[in-house]
């Protein structure tokens, strides 16, 4: 579930990008010393302390950036910008996240558009999540926390204190190392993007949403039971004529419907009760009319 709305919520701010929205001060001789480095990558570490459903990880995220976005802008309207811009929705891997905030970084010093920081936030953002939990939250918790409970059921008393450790210098050697070529790799990749910014943020665009309709069929489960009875053949209006015209199209008609609402203005929580209340609403009508 956490991989879909990742996913879905990827789209929300596209259609909200500033087409030419620039950064006023262009100077791009601020210089991020490691004091600072290492500060915004330990704050990552709380980057889910705030989380919520409506824009998930941006608290943590803008928290950790604060540092080196204060040294990077020293216009206020700038600044601003900045932080509005990092306040938006953002969920990923908290694993591969120091990645991400890296190469956000080498943009952020070398002054790129908002639009092109922000088209690669949507664009990697979906991948990366799938990536660190695959590869993080499903093996490498797993095998730390097993070899941990092996130890427990042999009365080693200091069992969960190896398995942080364990996790711990898993994670750290991950964690780190990813900051670190995330920003040299941001830095290499600048020249580059100054020069195809259109085609990159055009490119993100198409990628996160393509991720989003890949996993809109496989992660949107709508189950609808309503059955027409003729006479002694029964025929799912879901199963038998709905997805013969277009397979998975009850998922889709719940996607676009979520995104044209929060186009609107209206919050994630709203949804959520609005899906709720619907579903108690026709599974009273199925029962009623479609099923003898």
């Amino acid at each position: 579930m956490n991989k879909w709305m990742r996913a879905f919520n990827m789209s929300q701010y596209t259609s909200k990008m500033v087409n030419g929205e620039e950064y006023c001060d262009q100077d791009t001789s601020a210089v991020l010393e490691n004091k600072i480095m290492r500060q915004s990558w330990l704050r990552m570490l709380w980057v889910q302390a705030s989380f919520n459903y409506q824009r998930m990880q941006s608290a943590g995220f803008l928290y950790a950036m604060l540092p080196a976005l204060q040294k990077i802008h020293k216009n206020k309207h700038d600044l601003t910008m900045s932080l509005k811009l990092h306040n938006e929705f953002f969920n990923t891997s908290p694993w591969l996240v120091t990645f991400m905030q890296g190469v956000i970084l080498a943009m952020e010093k070398g002054k790129q558009p908002i639009e092109t920081i922000r088209s690669f936030k949507v664009a990697a953002m979906g991948p990366l999540g799938g990536i660190g939990d695959a590869m993080c939250q499903l093996t490498i918790l797993p095998i730390t926390a097993s070899i941990a409970a092996a130890l427990a059921l042999d009365n080693v008393t200091i069992a969960p204190i190896i398995f942080l450790l364990m996790f711990n210098i898993v994670r750290f050697s991950i964690y780190i190392p990813l900051f670190n070529y995330g920003y040299k790799l941001g830095l290499t990749a600048l020249s580059s993007l100054k020069q195809q910014s259109d085609a990159f943020s055009r490119g993100a665009t198409i990628l996160g949403l393509t991720v989003v309709g890949a996993l809109t069929a496989s992660f949107v489960r709508v189950k609808l039971g309503a059955e027409i009875h003729l006479g002694d053949t029964v025929l799912n209006i879901q199963d038998g004529i709905l997805d013969k015209i277009m397979p998975n199209i009850l998922p889709l008609i719940i996607v676009v419907g979520s995104y044209k609402l929060i186009m609107r203005g209206w919050s994630p929580v709203k949804i959520m009760l609005g899906m709720i209340v619907g579903s108690i609403a026709l599974h009273c009508i199925t029962l009623a009319f479609f099923r003898k």
